[in-house]
C-alpha cells in the first residue's frame, strides 16, 4: 500500500486514544490494588524474609496447635522500646524485642486452634496488667485461696503466740539471776531469757512484714506466706533451744530453786508454742508453687510471655526467648555474641506443658560413674556431659531424670563421704523412656561393673522403650539387644582411608575430616526420625557398626549410613585407629568375622515391636555430649550468632526420644538448627547430569536453536 493511501490521526483522535488508555490503565491499577488490599485483610496472610524462617511457625508447632483442644491464651508483656535510632530506647538502651514476639505470637493465632493472644506493654498500660493480674487470680484463684487462708488465720495464731510470750515474760522478769553463782550457768541463762524477752518483739516484726506485703497491689501472698514461714521456722528453733536449755538447767543444783521451779513449769508451755509454729511452717511446705507470684515476678523483671491454659500456666522470662549461649569461646568479632531468638521453642514447650494430661518421662542410665545430666554453675562448674541435652529434653516438657543402674556410684560417694545426687526408684522409671549409656568397663577396687544388660532387656520385655548409645569396647548389651535382631560392634570402628595431600584449611572441622574415623554426616537414612535431618550437619566420633537383622513380631529399619565419599570399613584394630595411627583395609577371612568389616555400614537401628515398646540404638555416645555440640558455625560466630556447627546431633537425639515416647507430631527440626545453611550434596548422578548435560551439552546446544532461529527469521 502506497504512502499516499495512509490516512493520518487527527489531535482529538490521538487525545481520545491515549486518554482512554490511561483511563483504562488506572482503572486496571485501582482494581487490582483494592484486590490486594481486600485480600490481604481478608486472609491476613504475612511473609517471613528472614533467611531461617525464624518468625515463621515450623511443622511441629504447627501438627501441636492444629489439634489443640483446650482453650490457650498468650499475652506479650514486653515493654516497647521508645522510638529511637535503631529502633533502640536513646535513654535506657533498650532494643526492641517486642514486636518479634507479637509477630509470633500471631502466628499461633493464625496457624492454631483455639488460641488468643493479647499484647501488654506493662509501662504504658498498668490498667492492662491489674485486669491480667486479676483474670489470673480468677482463672487460678484455688491456689491463691490457699495461701491467703493461711495469711487469714495467721493474725489469730499471732495472737496465741504472743500472748503466751508476754506471760512468760513477765514471769522471767521476777526470777533471781543475780544468785546464780556459776559464771557459766549465770551467762546461760541470761542469754535464753533474753531469748524469751525478744519473742514479742520478734512476732511483732513478724507480723509488721506480713502486713506490708498484703498492701501491695494485687497483695503479695507468696511474700507474706513465706515471711510468715521464716517467722515460724525462727521460732521453733528458738523456743526447742529454750526447751533443751531448761532440760539440762532444771535438775542443777547451782541453779536457784526458784529459776529451777520456773524451768519445770514452763516446759509445756514452751512445747506449745513451738507446736504452734511447726503446724503453721509444715502447712506452708505443703502449699505448692503459686502461678500469681511467677506472674508478679515476671512483671517485676518485665519483658516475658504469659502461656494461659485451662488449669495451669507458664511464664517464659527474658532469657528463655532470647538466649546467648554460655560458653563462646571468643568465636565472635566483638567478643559479645547476638541473642538468638527462641521463642517458639519455648511458647510450644509452654502450650505442651499447660495443656498435656500426663508428663512424658525419660531417665538416663548408666552402668556407674559420675552422674552425666547434673546442670553446672555457670562460672563456677560445668554440667554433666549430657547436660545440654537433658536440658534440651526439659524444654519439649520432658521430666528428665538419672539412675545407675548398678549403685556403685552412690557406694563410692558414701565411702568418699560426698553427697550423690538423689536417683529415682526402680518404680518410678518402669514407665519413662531409657536412655541407655554403655561406656567401656572400666576396673575399680570393687573389680569390673556388673551388667545393665538384664534390667535394659527386663524393661523392653515389658513394653518399655530405649534408646541405646555405645562406645568402643563397651558391653555390646547383647542379652537386651538379641532379641530385637540388633547386634552392636562394638569391637570395630568406622574409619576411612587417609586424606593425603591438599591445602591446610583453617577451619579445625576441615581438617579434623582428615582423621580416619571422623566422618560429618548429611544423609541419616529413610525413618521419621531421620528424614527431617535431611542435609543438616551431623558428626558421629567414632561410629560403631550397627546390624540390624529382621525378626518375626519386629519392623526393623537401619539409619545413619556410613558416607562412601572416601573407601570406608570398619576397623578391628580399634586401639590403633583411636590414637591415629596408620590402618589399612584387612578384609575378612572366610566366614569368620575376624579381620575387618565390608562397606556398607550403617551405624544406627530403629526397631519398633508389634504391640510393644520401641528400640533406638546409635553407635556413638559421644555425639550426643556437650563438647560436640559447643562447636560452633564459624561464619555465623564471625557475626555474633552462636549456633551449632553440626546442629544434626541435637535433632537426631530429640527425634528420637520423641519418636520412643510416641509424640510424632513434634518430630521436625528446631528453629535454632535452621539458622544454618542447609546445602545438600549432589549425588554422582545430578553432579554427571549437571556437568555433562547442562554445561556440555545443553547450553550449547541452546546457542545452536538460537542462531537457526534468528536464520530463518532473517531469511525474507
Amino acid at each position: 500500500m502506497s504512502e499516499q493511501n495512509k490516512t493520518h490521526e487527527t489531535q482529538q483522535e490521538r487525545w481520545l486514544k491515549y486518554g482512554t488508555n490511561v483511563v483504562l490503565a488506572s482503572l486496571v491499577v485501582i482494581l487490582l490494588a483494592g484486590a490486594v488490599t481486600y485480600l490481604a485483610q481478608r486472609f491476613n496472610r504475612r511473609l517471613d524474609t528472614t533467611a531461617g524462617g525464624l518468625y515463621s511457625l515450623k511443622p511441629q508447632t504447627i501438627n501441636i496447635i492444629q489439634n489443640n483442644q483446650s482453650p490457650i491464651k498468650l499475652y506479650s508483656l514486653y515493654t516497647r522500646a521508645n522510638p529511637g535510632a535503631g529502633g533502640v530506647d536513646d535513654e535506657a538502651g533498650i532494643s526492641d524485642f517486642a514486636q518479634p514476639v507479637a509477630d509470633l505470637l500471631e502466628e499461633y493465632k493464625r496457624k492454631g486452634r483455639n488460641i488468643d493472644v493479647e499484647i501488654i506493654d506493662p509501662v504504658s498500660q498498668p490498667a492492662k496488667v491489674d485486669g491480667l493480674i486479676e483474670e489470673v487470680t480468677a482463672k487460678y484463684g484455688g491456689e491463691v485461696k490457699k495461701y491467703k487462708a493461711v495469711v487469714d488465720e495467721f493474725p489469730g495464731i499471732y495472737e496465741q503466740i504472743t500472748k503466751l510470750a508476754a506471760e512468760e515474760v513477765k514471769q522471767v522478769d521476777t526470777l533471781p539471776l543475780e544468785k546464780v553463782e556459776s559464771p557459766e550457768h549465770k551467762q546461760t541463762l541470761i542469754l535464753t531469757l533474753a531469748t524469751i524477752q525478744g519473742v514479742p518483739r520478734f512476732l511483732e516484726k513478724t507480723k509488721d512484714g506480713v502486713e506490708r506485703r498484703l498492701k501491695q497491689k494485687p497483695p503479695d501472698y507468696k511474700g507474706a506466706t513465706n515471711s510468715i514461714q521464716d517467722g515460724m521456722s525462727l521460732l521453733s528453733q528458738m523456743t526447742g533451744r529454750i526447751i533443751e536449755d531448761f532440760g539440762k538447767a532444771k535438775d542443777d543444783a547451782k541453779v536457784p530453786e526458784q529459776i529451777r521451779n520456773y524451768m519445770a513449769d514452763s516446759s509445756a508451755r514452751y512445747e506449745q508454742i513451738k507446736k504452734l509454729a511447726d503446724d503453721v511452717d509444715k502447712r506452708i511446705k505443703e502449699l505448692g508453687d503459686l502461678k500469681l507470684d511467677d506472674l508478679r515476678q515476671s512483671l517485676r523483671a518485665r519483658d516475658a510471655i504469659l502461656v494461659a491454659g485451662p488449669d495451669d500456666m507458664r511464664v517464659i522470662p527474658f532469657e528463655k526467648v532470647w538466649q546467648v549461649p554460655e560458653d563462646v569461646r571468643g568465636f565472635t568479632a566483638e567478643g559479645k555474641p547476638k541473642p538468638r531468638f527462641a521463642g517458639e521453642q519455648q511458647v510450644t514447650s509452654a502450650i505442651l506443658a499447660v495443656t498435656a494430661k500426663v508428663k512424658p518421662k525419660v531417665v538416663f542410665v548408666r552402668p556407674g560413674g559420675s552422674p552425666l545430666t547434673m546442670p553446672g554453675i555457670p562460672g563456677f562448674q560445668r554440667g554433666g556431659p549430657l547436660s545440654q541435652i537433658a536440658e534440651k529434653l526439659r524444654e519439649y516438657n520432658f521430666e528428665v531424670m538419672e539412675k545407675d543402674l548398678t549403685g556403685m556410684w552412690e557406694m563410692q560417694a558414701r565411702m568418699q563421704q560426698m553427697p550423690s545426687m538423689p536417683e529415682p526408684t526402680e518404680e518410678q522409671i518402669k514407665d519413662a523412656v531409657w536412655i541407655v549409656l554403655g561406656v567401656p568397663a572400666g576396673r575399680s577396687m570393687m573389680g569390673p561393673p556388673p551388667t545393665i544388660a538384664p534390667k535394659v532387656a527386663d524393661h523392653l520385655k515389658n513394653g518399655g522403650s530405649a534408646m541405646v548409645l555405645v562406645m568402643p569396647n563397651s558391653e555390646p548389651l547383647d542379652a537386651a539387644l538379641g532379641d530385637w535382631g540388633v547386634k552392636v560392634r562394638t569391637d570395630v570402628i568406622a574409619v576411612h582411608e587417609a586424606v593425603k595431600g591438599g591445602v591446610s584449611s583453617a577451619d579445625m572441622i576441615e581438617e579434623a575430616m582428615r582423621i580416619p574415623f571422623v566422618f560429618v554426616l548429611k544423609e541419616y537414612g529413610d525413618h521419621p526420625i531421620t528424614r527431617p535431618l535431611r542435609s543438616l550437619d551431623g558428626v558421629l566420633v567414632p561410629m560403631l557398626p550397627v546390624e540390624v537383622e529382621q525378626k518375626q513380631g519386629y519392623k526393623a529399619a537401619s539409619i545413619l549410613p556410613v558416607p562412601q565419599t572416601l573407601k570406608v570399613w570398619g576397623e578391628s584394630n580399634v586401639e590403633a585407629a583411636l590414637r591415629g595411627d596408620p590402618v589399612t583395609y584387612d578384609p575378612p577371612k572366610g566366614a569368620s568375622r575376624d579381620g575387618d568389616m565390608s562397606p556398607p555400614i550403617s551405624s544406627g537401628a530403629v526397631v519398633e515391636k508389634e504391640g510393644g515398646g520401641r528400640l533406638v540404638v546409635i553407635g556413638s555416645a559421644e555425639f550426643a555430649m556437650n563438647h560436640i555440640l559447643n562447636i560452633y558455625e564459624p561464619n555465623l560466630a564471625r557475626q555474633g550468632i552462636l549456633v551449632s556447627r553440626f546442629p544434626g546431633n541435637t535433632e537426631l537425639m530429640v527425634n528420637s526420644v520423641l519418636w520412643l515416647a510416641r509424640q510424632e507430631p513434634m518430630i521436625a527440626i528446631s528453629p535454632s538448627a535452621l539458622e544454618v545453611s542447609r546445602v545438600r550434596e549432589m549425588s554422582p548422578g545430578v553432579l554427571r547430569f549437571w556437568r555433562v548435560g547442562v554445561l556440555l551439552v545443553g547450553l550449547p546446544l541452546l546457542v545452536v536453536v538460537a542462531g537457526v532461529m534468528v536464520y530463518v527469521s532473517r531469511r525474507d
